[in-house]
């Protein structure tokens, strides 16, 4: 079969770990079974990403081209300002709960006003040029990028511009605005809205995560056309379950969360719960063990203290290890953010889950993520605020103990619907329209 190629810009690359890696991990993974040649830009590997994990190295097919140019970030120059630590992370050191100190405001300040449209934003000054001339020494027939950040769109409206190949913009997040962007005064946030409606205008096809995610789109830029949208949700690779035989214990009940907490999304209304159900039962404390795998805010850390061994806290492990745990567990914890923002997201890890099959519990807002769990029968969701009902819930599914594989029925299989592969075969289908309908000008002697 003759292989098409597909230039692909991403942040987010091994030995980057975290969420935000799978979904362009697993398109490079898949995409040559559907016969698409991937070929990756990115940064450096020793960029700052907020976690590392060498294991995904191992998910990269041998003979896929790795390109990687380097940037300057400003991240360290923001931790020795602030004196925060590398172990934070990004996220949890700028988007942490309570008041900022004066250097901290400070910092935040100078990255909505000057880092536009993100942190990343030097990566242009060597991605570009490098794109540039590895357009001219290879034949690709499309480009992809994937966002946040949001550089990596810029990038690819440059190159798409250059190069007059057709280009898919993805977005795993909306943009100004958005929950995890800075948050700008009006003439940056202006700036900044400027780009944002050309990366709309000049793609040639729009993926997003979520239906939310177009709706914020749409809600400041009106004039996209309808036929550029395709919704391309996250999901789960079902190899990575394969070959894992982990059966969670007949004693004590294990109640799992992976990922990271901090800010908004807190584990407090949980923890009132779980409260509640031990006041009531004090010989619950030795029927539950909950673990929370993965980077913690300090003050969440400090509220676990108060239930001993019950909780157990499992720093950042690599996501082979977060497999595992999810299937050693009898039940999975998801939390979002209560936010109006959050209401229109799916968070990654909730596909995890499913791909886990084991009941959620989820603390979410109404909206899509509430939605999904709802109509696919897959677990429990609770309002933000409702402590009770997340000790009744928790009651009844440590009563039904082993048998809690069989308490919840799920209404529909979801997991072919959000299988890694069959996602990348829906990518596949799309670079294929893109490039036919650009060849199909061509032949009438037109010019793109």
């Amino acid at each position: 079969m003759l292989m098409k190629r597909v230039l692909i810009i991403t942040y987010y690359f091994p030995p980057s770990g975290g969420a935000g890696v799978q979904r362009v991990l697993k398109f490079v993974k898949y995409l040559p079974e559907f016969g698409w040649e991937p070929t990756v830009l990115t940064v450096n590997e020793n960029a700052e990403f907020p976690t590392r994990d060498v294991s995904l190295y191992n998910e990269i097919p041998e003979h896929i081209q790795i390109m990687r140019t380097p940037l300057f970030e400003p991240y360290k120059v923001y931790l020795k300002f602030t004196g925060k630590t590398a172990s934070q992370g990004m996220d949890i050191a700028t988007l942490h709960q309570g008041r900022k100190s004066f250097k901290e405001a400070m910092a935040e300040w100078i990255r909505s006003t000057f880092f536009i449209p993100d942190a990343r934003c030097l990566w242009k000054r060597t991605a570009v040029p490098f794109g540039k001339r590895l357009l001219k020494e290879k034949h690709f027939d499309v480009i992809f990028s994937s966002a946040p950040p949001y550089t990596t769109h810029l990038i690819g409206k440059r190159l798409a511009k250059y190069s007059g190949k057709p280009w898919v913009a993805d977005f795993r997040d909306s943009w100004v605005g958005w929950l995890s962007a800075a948050q700008r005064w009006w003439m940056p946030r202006k700036i900044e809205l400027t780009m944002e409606n050309a990366v709309l205008r000049d793609a040639s096809r729009i993926t997003h995560v979520s239906k939310g995610v177009k709706t914020d789109l749409l809600s400041r830029h009106l004039n996209i056309p309808a036929d550029k949208w395709t919704l391309l949700t996250n999901g789960f690779d079902q190899a990575d379950f394969d070959g894992i035989h982990k059966k969670p214990p007949e004693n004590p009940f294990v109640i799992t969360y992976t990922g990271s907490l901090y800010g908004h999304r807190n584990p407090h209304t949980f923890l009132a719960g779980l409260r509640m159900l031990v006041d009531e039962h004090a010989e619950y404390n030795k029927r539950i063990k909950v673990m929370f795998v993965g980077r913690v805010d300090p003050e969440f850390l400090t509220a676990f203290q108060q239930f001993g061994d019950m909780i157990q806290h499992i720093p950042y492990v690599s996501h082979h290890e977060s497999i595992r745990y999810l299937l050693g567990s009898h039940a999975l914890l998801l939390i979002i953010d209560d936010s109006p923002a959050m209401k229109s997201i799916i968070t990654g890890k909730l596909y995890e889950y499913i791909g886990a099959r084991r009941p959620v519990l989820a603390i979410a807002p109404e909206g899509e993520a509430a939605e999904l769990i709802r109509t696919a029968g897959i677990g429990e969701v609770v309002a933000p605020m409702d402590a009770g009902s997340v000790c009744r819930i928790l009651k009844a599914w440590i009563t039904a103990g082993s048998r809690h594989f069989t308490y919840l029925k799920r209404k529909y299989d979801v997991s072919s619907e959000f299988n890694r592969k069959n996602l990348t075969h829906t990518l596949a289908t799309i670079f294929n329209s893109i490039d036919q309908s650009k060849s199909s000008v061509n032949d009438k002697g037109m010019h793109l």
